[in-house]
């Protein structure tokens, strides 16, 4: 259960109240009372909270209220957020951030964090909201501020869970527990045990889930918390359905139906729905029916797609039971269409999002570039004027001293002016390796095959985050690296449909978390033995990857057991349109500046492999790059 931990002075006011007073307040408690309506108006209507906040934005400008422009900014991204533009949310409360850290202003600090971290969480950038979160737990211990504490806490559990990283999910969620009980806080002891419970039942451990279940409804009952009453009972009727107990399951599915109805439609539906499937379990059609045209009926009122599209499936099931086949398929069609429609809609959010992520790096990298190149100019300048001062200098010392300094200041120039070449190259690796993965969406998308553009579309979206973040440094952790390819080859399995398999192998002398290589130098070899090697294969294909260390450099290896060089270049003089790739070419001239700054050969090898008989059994390239330990 994720938990915000944004808070109103006018919180606690209604909306009629606060218009009544606009009109007879100025100064602060106008820029007050317009934030206070923004807030109000959140959970009704976007757009309205978005003209009350954006009017304690003007007015807070023109009256010079830095701190009345930085809350109403919050408001502003937080109304964004409400209306799924997550990315316009991040940019305005940034915004709000730089202003708060300017007038240090903690406890908004630390609120503007909770906010971020919300944001980026809800567009699946796991790893950005949690540091978002991370940086408001660390305001909130500063200030001795629990609430706050436990929000931050309870929402990074809340992303392991999503992660489907159990252990880890678990573990904040008990933390979060002992922040609850320190702050004897009733309800949030009750959610914390809930978030337990559910995350003990997706890891299997059905005992110590129920344990955390009653005694969240035990204390649910004593504060009368109608809501968390009610997840409970479906939570254990989930449990027991796992456990094969339907009778149990049906009991609970009651109890939780009995409560929904104190608290809204919403939780009627999903009650009548379980009771519905349960029912047809047991083989009571006739009651089955009656809780899942029910749960239709009140699902369509509320427009609840993602409802709607488990009611037709347990509609299919049902008919199926009773061998009315044309109505359980009719119901199947049903359930299919609105899957589409949500996977649709949520694929143009998810690459609406990613566009303007990449246009974002695009720009950044443009900048960079145009940066590096005038810092490549200034260096040279820098030098030149270095070495006639020099000269000037060495004219009063003896001949000998004279040629050292003058060596040493033009090894400094070459050696700098190698590392921004290299960080040039790393920048144009990255739109190269977009690229490619684009193309594989597109393909499936073309297909029309939804699921696999689903699959493919998370991970890649995972893949940008990894590509984005390492193309700015010159060394990465190995782990990161070996992310970094796995979710690639991944891909391509995908996009070659399972025609081959992969294996990543690391020498266990190497601590991948504290060993650190140039980034996105393997990634154009695997990139070839997939198109050259295993595409053009008929059986299925392996590719193994290895990593070890020697001396100064490590060894790196990509064999795959594909068709081998001759063929492969066989096959590619037969293609109407060959394959060029900008990365093996990008890769060399890596590989050539690297070569300048190590003692030991940096170079990579071909090695074609053959049987006794000299029948191609694949290619294996030897890679031998720099690395650095901590």
């Amino acid at each position: 259960m994720l938990i915000a931990g944004f808070h109103s002075n006018s919180q606690n006011s209604t909306i009629d109240s606060l218009k009544q007073n606009l009109a007879n307040v100025s100064g602060e408690d106008k820029v007050r009372t317009l934030i206070g309506l923004s807030y109000n108006y959140l959970r009704i209507s976007a757009d309205s909270s978005l003209y009350y906040s954006n009017r304690a934005l003007d007015y807070s400008t023109q009256s010079g209220n830095e701190r009345g422009v930085a809350r109403a900014l919050l408001m502003v991204g937080s109304g964004y957020n409400a209306k799924g533009e997550y990315s316009q949310a991040i940019q305005t409360q940034l915004r709000a951030l730089e202003i708060f850290k300017s007038i240090r202003d903690s406890a908004a600090i630390g609120i503007t964090y909770n906010n971020l971290g919300t944001n980026y969480h809800q567009m699946g950038n796991y790893n950005e909201a949690i540091i978002q979160y991370q940086n408001s737990i660390e305001i909130a211990k500063k200030m001795d501020n629990n609430f706050a504490l436990y929000f931050a806490t309870n929402n990074i559990g809340t992303i392991y869970e999503e992660w489907n990283k159990l252990d880890l999910c678990i573990e904040y969620y008990q933390t979060a527990l002992s922040i609850a009980k320190e702050l004897t806080d009733s309800n949030s002891i009750c959610i914390s045990l809930q978030n337990l419970g559910v995350a003990y039942r997706k890891l299997g451990n059905y005992e110590e889930a129920l344990s955390n279940l009653k005694e969240s409804l035990i204390i649910s009952r004593k504060i009368g918390n109608t809501a968390e009453i009610y997840n409970t009972f479906i939570n254990r009727g989930e449990i027991y359905l796992k456990l094969n107990d339907t009778d149990s399951a049906l009991e609970n599915f009651k109890l939780a139906y009995e409560e929904s109805e104190n608290n809204n439609s919403g939780n009627i539906a999903e009650a009548s729905l379980k009771l519905g499937q349960t029912y047809t379990l047991l083989k009571d059609y006739s009651s089955a029916r009656v809780f899942l045209e029910s749960s239709l009926k009140i699902a369509g009122e509320l427009e609840d797609a993602a409802l709607l599209r488990e009611i037709h499936l347990a509609f299919s099931d049902y008919y199926s039971q009773i061998k009315n086949f044309e109505k359980a398929y009719i119901s199947y069609l049903e359930y299919t269409k609105i899957k589409d429609t949500i996977f649709n809609r949520d694929s143009r959010r998810e690459i609406s999002e990613m566009q303007t992520l990449y246009e974002l790096d695009k720009k950044e990298k443009e900048i960079e570039i145009q940066n590096l190149k005038i810092e490549k100019q200034q260096a040279r300048l820098y030098y030149i004027l270095s070495g006639i001062l020099i000269l000037l200098i060495m004219a009063y010392l003896v001949f000998n001293r004279y040629k050292l300094k003058q060596k040493q200041a033009r090894v400094e120039l070459e050696k700098k002016n190698i590392d921004i070449e290299q960080r040039l190259l790393r920048t144009q690796m990255n739109p190269h390796f977009i690229f490619n993965s684009l193309n594989s969406i597109n393909s499936f998308i073309s297909d029309n095959n939804s699921d696999s553009a689903q699959s493919f579309l998370s991970k890649f979206a995972r893949l940008m985050r990894y590509i984005l973040e390492n193309s700015r440094k010159a060394f990465v952790p190995l782990e990161d690296e070996i992310n970094t390819l796995q979710l690639n080859m991944e891909l391509e399995q995908l996009r070659f449909d399972g025609k081959f398999d992969f294996e990543i192998e690391v020498d266990k002398k190497i601590d991948p978390e504290f060993t650190y290589i140039p980034p996105m130098l393997i990634q154009p070899f695997i990139e070839n033995a997939i198109l050259h090697g295993l595409s053009g294969k008929k059986e299925k294909g392996l590719l193994k990857v290895g990593f070890k260390i020697n001396g100064e450099l490590m060894h790196c290896s990509v064999e795959d057991n594909g068709v081998g060089r001759k063929k492969a270049m066989e096959l590619k003089a037969g293609s109407a349109k060959p394959h060029r790739s900008l990365g093996m070419q990008v890769t060399k001239e890596r590989l050539e500046i690297l070569n300048e700054k190590t003692t030991e050969e940096v170079l990579f090898q071909i090695i074609d492999l053959e049987d006794e008989s000299g029948n191609a059994l694949g290619t294996r390239v030897e890679l031998k790059v720099p690395y650095e330990k901590e």
